[in-house]
């Protein structure tokens, strides 16, 4: 499974590494979460914050091992 956390308001220049403003800059939500499961269903959640953001793509991680195991 890929598991992936976007900030849509900056992107990282290559290769220089500094962080440019996209056209989505100041709008939210600004966090996309999303990840791919064993499927190839692609799951999608927006976030105001990274916190919460962080904290989805954990629980679902950990959801679908424990789902692995039973």
């Amino acid at each position: 499974m890929a598991i992936h956390l976007e900030d849509r308001w900056y992107r990282r220049r290559r290769p220089e590494g500094d962080r440019v403003r996209t056209a989505r800059h100041g709008q939210a939500p600004r966090y996309r979460a999303h990840f791919t499961d064993g499927n190839g269903t692609r799951q999608t959640k927006a976030f105001h914050d990274r916190r919460n953001a962080e904290r989805w793509l954990v629980k679902t991680e950990v959801a679908r091992l424990l789902k692995g195991t039973a």
